[in-house]
């Protein structure tokens, strides 16, 4: 079963598609707990014809305790995707033209975010590089990655390493122009942390991804989130950072 991001296209018209395929032969008989594949393909013709898919890497998703076909959030009943995020570099510098993905593994204890890099049009990729120090044993979910006008890569995603009980979760990014930065990078972008048990469902659903962009022009960050701060529902909260 595939999950997927919309094609992101570079200048000369090449679009790059990137999407997670799993077998739902997990121990509940679906994804949760299983091992996914993450890929990408690339098309130069408007999305007419695609090239051979290339594996970007494999991906352990976290257990199905809720019910969710690929895999539920420690401690709820929400359910958690491994959307594989990815992003072009467009700036006009020496890193031009590479692309990163973001999503999350599952250690067998948390899930952990990473971004991998490919220097070659997608043909081959790094190794997953973690967001934040292997300290941090709290989940991290939700992850999403764009590149500025510098080429500074930022990256965003939810994170309960502030809460020992590994339930609330606040709002983190991090950005910089080299991925073995970023992990001493990262700041909590939200004030307030979020229970996802006031998600208006019971912790059933509070959406399936989260969202930024970079200011045109500026080098700020901007994060959109899912925040329950108001103790009874869901809202989109919007908060950034100055790397």
């Amino acid at each position: 079963m595939p999950t997927a991001q919309l094609p992101i296209p570079t200048p000369d018209g090449t679009v790059d598609a990137s999407w997670m395929r799993c077998n739902a032969n997990g121990p509940t008989g679906d994804c949760g707990g299983t091992t996914a594949n993450q890929w990408v393909s690339k098309s130069t013709d408007g999305g007419a014809t695609w090239s051979a898919p290339v594996k970007i890497h494999n991906s352990a998703l976290a257990p199905d305790s809720c019910g969710a076909f690929y895999g539920c959030l420690p401690n709820t009943f929400e359910r958690v995707s491994d959307i594989p995020v990815i992003a072009i570099d467009n700036s006009p510098n020496e890193s031009f033209g590479m692309l990163y993905v973001a999503d999350y593994n599952w250690t067998g204890s948390y899930m952990q975010v990473g971004v991998s890099a490919s220097a070659d049009g997608g043909a081959t990729w790094s190794n997953p590089v973690a967001v934040t120090p292997n300290s941090d044993k709290h989940d991290q979910f939700f992850p999403w990655v764009n590149v500025s006008g510098n080429g500074s890569v930022g990256v965003t995603w939810l994170d309960r390493s502030l809460d020992p009980a590994n339930v609330n979760y606040d709002a983190f990014g991090a950005a910089s122009r080299k991925l073995n930065k970023l992990q001493n990078a990262n700041l909590r972008l939200s004030s307030v942390s979020s229970d996802p048990f006031n998600d208006g469902f019971g912790s059933g659903f509070m959406g399936d991804y989260t969202g930024n962009a970079w200011v045109a022009g500026k080098q700020t960050l901007l994060m959109s989130w899912s925040d329950t701060r108001n103790t009874s529902d869901t809202q989109d909260e919007v908060g950034g950072m100055r790397p």
